[in-house]
């Protein structure tokens, strides 16, 4: 009997017993049901709340296969025993290919394979129904737990390679694949007064407090890390709780997006009886949905062209009662060693309510503007209308076009940057997803390469991909802010085929060495989220030259944060520009920067920011992931100051050393271990 059909008989018969159940627990003490926990790569359809299955991975089909991962448990293990051989730690599951797992008829649905409306503000028909649950269906699902529990068991027993769900955040084809932001301020409520450290990011705040901390200018810190070295882990951090805030009795919405989720740990962390949209990765299939997933749960997922790629963003927005929004854009998954063990990044921003709404601008183009097409693409305004429609008639955002009108924007002074899955054509079109939004962004900012002065960059990350000559260049152009016009005229002069690498001295792949994650406190376990392939590394044309050792600043921790790091540098050597940049005519708006910083989900790979082709007059971006992430600027004064200040890792970045140093790669080196 499989995994479903044992399901079905087991649901028949608490049917039959469920009437003389109820009963016999009205006098008992009501039982609220356990947690489900699912991970991002689960397909978009699962079971009802009382099937209280733990889901297996499952991906798009061509996703390669699933990188070794540990639980949280087997990475304490590890770091508790920094002096234990590597035979003593847990082993990791035994890779294998991805497989969809057969799916049942889920609550409810709503699916279309063209992908979401593109009026954001339209009701689709058919909306999502809300799952309703009471004591006596509380007390049913507590057994039904159980008894899922006890099979799960005989299972694990019976097929011990199905450990739990592994982020599987690997975005390549085997085959391609305002002013520098000042040291964090001590966080101050809005009476003023001082605020006490935030508790962990695994507990609800006990007591409400009556003072909240503020980010109404926004900041950026790294999340915390249990594993950091106290010496040198003396800045603010993160916790989620934190970010959330004291007062969960005051919070009336959350939207979050993440690639990889544990549901039973948010479920932990978020407030009870608050209405989530949660915006995750679609099934194989690719098609846009909306599901309840859970009482006051709303999952959507967008559209993803032949099933192809990842919705990788990682965001959220929490809404108060007292007409507060609050935004963070990370690089950490929404699961809890993404917040405990790795090292990530996130910037927030509180949002104050305006006295008045402002007329809504079609053809604005700026933060929220751009933030409420993301929106739209990502099949959020069905989700938002199932709430509406459902038990939740008076949420504080009722329309995406709200966002804009509603809250007041204006100190917000980062740019966003965003990726979104499709094909794109012609110029205004090619600028709103990919580089090219990279691109706008650098040029919004006003952090074009001066003339006479050339650009350095250093690309973090945590996964790896497949590199051409005239991809490296391609990112270089809009990295630089140039026009399309000049890349286009450059990349017809070479030629065919001799497109040259760029200089190590331009361009620097920062990547954990083999040696960094032998030396980091969690060893090989811990470095289930870092993703390079062994193909990838040893195919002859691959840039060796240009990979840089990738070490936090924190002590021996991963890093799962994704960073490029731009700065001005003379044309005339290769060291970096020890004097303010002195802009060119015309160009008065860079003299005050030395350069910039990415921050979000962007890995450095052709996936997450997208391939050009076509011509300057028609340029067409095909894109295969959706990201996003933010753009700061860097300061011409004291920039290397300002820029090791800022990002995550040791600067400067060591070079490979060749023969020596190679990458980590799980495919070739778990199998060592």
């Amino acid at each position: 009997m499989d995994e479903d059909a044992e399901l079905q008989l087991v649901l028949e018969i608490s049917r039959k017993e469920e009437e003389e159940r109820q009963r016999r627990l009205q006098n008992e003490k009501k039982k609220a049901p356990e947690h489900i926990v699912l991970t991002d790569s689960e397909p978009e359809e699962i079971e009802p709340p009382a099937a209280r299955i733990k889901a297996k991975p499952s991906s798009s089909t061509n996703r390669g296969p699933e990188p070794n991962r540990l639980s949280h448990k087997d990475l304490s293990t590890v770091a508790s025993s920094s002096t234990a051989k590597p035979s003593s730690t847990s082993q990791p599951s035994t890779s294998r290919p991805h497989r969809a797992r057969q799916r049942s008829p889920s609550i409810s649905s709503v699916s279309s394979g063209e992908g979401p409306s593109k009026d954001s503000s339209t009701p689709v028909a058919a909306q999502a129904t809300p799952v309703a649950h009471s004591s006596a269906v509380g007390a049913f699902l507590a057994d039904r737990a159980k008894m899922e529990r006890e099979r799960l068991a005989r299972q694990k027993r019976l097929r011990p390679q199905a450990q739990a769900p592994d982020e599987t955040e690997s975005e390549e084809e085997d085959d391609d694949d305002d002013e520098r932001p000042p040291p964090p301020k001590k966080a101050k409520a809005e009476d003023g007064s001082a605020i006490a450290g935030p508790s962990s990011a695994d507990e609800k705040p006990r007591v409400a407090s009556s003072s909240e901390p503020m980010f109404w200018e926004g900041e950026i810190r790294q999340t915390a890390n249990r594993h950091a070295m106290p010496s040198k882990d003396l800045k603010p951090v993160w916790r989620l709780s934190e970010i959330l805030g004291q007062r969960h009795d005051q919070i009336k919405l959350i939207i979050f997006a993440s690639y990889c989720n544990d549901i039973d740990w948010i479920l932990r962390v978020f407030p009870e009886n608050v209405p989530i949209i949660f915006i995750g990765q679609p099934g194989e299939n690719g098609n846009a949905t909306v599901h309840n997933i859970l009482p006051n749960w709303v999952k959507a997922t967008p559209f993803l062209p032949n099933g192809r790629g990842c919705m990788h963003m990682k965001f959220m927005l929490v809404f108060y009662s007292t007409g507060r929004l609050r935004i963070m854009i990370s690089t950490a998954n929404f699961v809890d060693y993404d917040w405990r063990d790795i090292e990530n990044t996130a910037w927030v921003q509180d949002l104050p309510l305006r006295s008045k709404s402002i007329e809504d601008d079609p053809k604005a183009d700026d933060f929220p503007a751009q933030f409420q097409h993301v929106l739209t693409k990502l099949n959020f305004a069905p989700a938002l209308q199932s709430h509406l429609k459902g038990d939740h008639p008076q949420l504080p955002l009722r329309a995406i076009t709200e966002l804009r009108i509603r809250w007041d924007w204006s100190k917000v002074t980062v740019k966003l940057v965003v990726s979104m899955a499709g094909k794109y054509q012609g110029v205004d079109q090619v600028a709103k997803s990919g580089h090219t939004s990279l691109l706008k962004a650098i040029r919004e900012l006003g952090a074009t390469c001066p003339d006479g002065k050339d650009l350095s960059l250093e690309c973090q990350g945590s996964s790896l991909g497949t590199y051409s000559a005239s991809w490296l260049n391609e990112f270089m152009s809009s990295a630089k802010g140039q026009p399309l016009t000049r890349w286009f005229s450059w990349k017809n002069q070479q030629p065919r085929g001799k497109i040259p690498m760029p200089s190590a001295s331009r361009l620097k792949i920062l990547f954990p060495s083999l040696n960094t994650v032998d030396n980091s406190v969690l060893k090989r376990p811990g470095g289930g989220t870092m993703f390079c392939r062994e193909k990838q590394w040893e195919a002859k044309t691959y840039p060796k030259q240009l990979f840089h050792d990738s070490k936090s600043k924190r002590g021996g921790i991963l890093m799962h944060s994704k960073m490029v790091l731009g700065i001005f540098v003379d044309k005339s050597r290769n060291t970096l520009s020890a004097s303010p940049t002195k802009a060119s005519k015309g160009k008065a708006s860079s003299s005050s920067l030395g350069g910039w910083c990415y921050i979000g989900s962007h890995n450095f790979t052709p996936s997450a920011w997208g391939n050009l082709s076509g011509s300057a007059e028609a340029p067409v971006m095909n894109v295969t992931n959706y990201e996003m992430g933010i753009l700061v600027p860097l300061p011409a004064d004291d920039t290397e100051e300002a820029a090791s200040d800022l990002v995550c890792w040791q600067r400067p970045a060591p070079a490979y050393r060749t023969g020596v140093d190679e990458p980590w790669m799980q495919d070739k080196h778990m199998l060592a271990f």
